[in-house]
């Protein structure tokens, strides 16, 4: 049996102690997202000096793009442990993802672009 110094709790209460304050402050802290918003995922201004074609452009990819994560993430939670999966492997890039789409909707919106819909055209009234 080995000898423990004196006043040292034993490491196993240690690991306890570790794991238990570990659990309380994984309760409280919530996501990064939820905290500061998506802006901790893009660049502010990153998408400033794009015109509204590349601005739209840049869009649609990214709604491609969400769109395959929500599949995807939609697939996986069927699963067991798909909840764990979705933060582990989907939830970052995808609220990047929609973080980028935000910051794009604001240039879009600052800079007066239109959106495609069927029912604009390409023609101007004079």
């Amino acid at each position: 049996m080995r000898a423990r110094a004196a006043g040292k709790p034993p490491m196993r209460c240690g690991f306890a102690a570790t794991l238990a304050l570990a659990a309380l402050l994984a309760g409280c802290g919530g996501s990064l997202t939820d905290q500061m918003g998506h802006s901790v995922w893009v660049a502010p201004s990153k998408y400033q000096y794009h015109d509204c074609l590349q601005a739209q452009e840049a869009d649609r990819g990214f709604a491609i793009r969400q769109k395959e994560f929500e599949e995807l993430m939609a697939r996986s939670s069927k699963g067991p442990g798909g909840e764990l999966v979705n933060v582990m492997a989907y939830r970052s890039e995808y609220q990047q993802v929609l973080g980028e789409r935000k910051e794009i909707a604001v240039v879009l919106e600052r800079k007066q672009c239109t959106l495609d819909s069927k029912r604009s055209s390409d023609r101007q009234v004079f």
